[in-house]
Parts: C-alpha cells; structure tokens; sequence
C-alpha cells in the first residue's frame, strides 16, 4: 500500500486541500467535468473511488440530493474526515468507506456511475495493474453502468510514459496556472491587509505543483498515464467511449466509458 502522507499531496488535510488543490482551475474544472456528466448519465447510485477527504463528493451529494453517493478511499484517516463533514453538514445522502479501490472493482457493483478524479494515476506500476483494473470495473459493473476517469495525463507528445523532459515542460506551466488561480481565489476571501497570505498561498501552490511534477517524471508515487492509451485499453477490454475531452490545455481531461452488452 502506498503511503500518499509522503507524498506533495493536497488530499490529506482538509483545510489543506480547500486552500490550494481545491482551488485551483484545473481541480475545479474535473470537478465541473463531473458535474456535468452526472446530469447527463443520470444516475440513482454513484461511487467514487479515491474520494480522500470528500470534497467532490460531498459537493455534488449537496448537488443532487435523489442520487445516494458513496466515497471510498484506502487510508482511514481521510474516510474519517469526509464522515465527519457529512454528517456536520446534515448530507444523508453519502456514505464513505475504507478500502483499496482496486480490490473494491473485484466485487459487483451495483451502482450507475463510477468515477475516480486524481486518483486512478495512484495505482502502482507496472502498467498491467491499471489494466487488471479495468477489466475487473468491466467485468463487475452493471450493463449500462458508466464509468468515468478525470485526470491529468502525460502529454501525447512525450515518447513513453516516463519522458520526464516533455512531463517537466507540462508541469512547469501547471505550477504557474495553480499559483496564478489559487491567488485569485484566495484574495476573494481575504481583506486587502492580508494580501500576504495571498501570495504565500500562491507560492505554497507553485512549489509543491511542481513537487508533483518531479514525482510523476521519475514515476515515484505519481504514475499517469496517456489519455490516448487509457481509452485504447477500455475500448479493447469491451468499454464503449462516450466522451473523451480534454478539459483545458494543461494535460487533464476527462474519458466517460459505458458498459454495453
């Protein structure tokens, strides 16, 4: 098991993440990405996997009050976090486990949507285990059921998966954009004599963005893929493609799969 606490991560802490990945254009735009997808696919039932402390969940349980959302996530101490939001908001229509999300595809899956944001890059190398992945989430969900991963992916120009000049010249863009938006959105919420908090805010996201950057390039706890390549392997394992966009010109977007029979 991974141990992500080591790790640049945002989804740790709660108040971490709403202060800087939260608020960052590309996470918001995933997030909307899902949004809209939901309204679309129309689900009863959604599971997502990876749901650390709850955000987007518990964002869109507050959203679509009929839909019943469930949030699995394998550490415990974030599923304890993410309860404990639900409930001191009054949501009832969420629950949120504790389990390995690669072990939860292997059981049947009864609900109309699964989707996994910023975490399906989580499952270790070799490549083969996101493959077992799929063919398990093909194998165990409903027919007509959709399955949607929201990522950032490698560039499609990077000549394999750990060209770590192509993923450097992407995060070095990344890392301004998330300074450049968490600022903005920090100085909406502060008054003008706390514009240093602004700032520290904004370079807190530029260097741990690109923190990020050097773990994905050496394929250290970090391990993305091509968006290219995840829609070949869905498509060969039996997967239809609905969608596949990206959702700004930073190396995120989004595949919406159904299960078709």
């Amino acid at each position: 098991m991974a141990d992500f606490t080591k790790t640049p991560s945002y989804f740790n802490n709660k108040e971490t993440f709403k202060k800087y990945l939260g608020q960052t254009s590309y996470y918001l735009a995933l997030q909307d990405a899902v949004e809209k997808i939901i309204r679309i696919t129309k689900p009863s039932k959604v599971l997502e996997l990876g749901s650390a402390t709850g955000a987007t969940t518990i964002k869109l349980a507050k959203l679509f009050k009929n839909i019943k959302f469930t949030g699995v996530d394998m550490r415990s101490d974030v599923t304890a976090i993410a309860t404990k939001e639900a409930e001191e908001n009054k949501i009832t229509n969420v629950d949120f486990s504790t389990a390995d999300m690669c072990k939860i595809v292997g059981t049947k899956l009864d609900e109309d949507l699964v989707y996994l944001l910023y975490s399906y890059h989580h499952i270790l190398d070799p490549i083969e285990k996101k493959i077992n992945f799929l063919q398990d989430a093909y194998k165990n969900m409903k027919n007509k059921s959709f399955l949607c991963i929201a990522e950032t992916f490698i560039p499609e120009t990077a000549t394999d998966l750990g060209d770590s000049e192509e993923i450097l010249n992407l995060w070095r863009v990344r890392k301004e954009e998330g300074a450049a938006s968490t600022f903005w959105k920090a100085l909406a919420s502060f008054e003008k004599s706390d514009l240093d908090l602004t700032h520290q805010i904004a370079e807190y996201s530029r260097e741990n963005e690109y923190l990020a950057g050097e773990l994905v390039a050496k394929r250290q706890d970090e391990y993305l893929i091509k968006r290219s390549w995840l829609a070949d392997i869905g498509t060969r394992i039996g997967f239809k493609i609905i969608i596949n966009e990206p959702v700004n010109a930073l190396s995120d977007g989004v595949i919406l799969f159904i299960k078709e029979q």
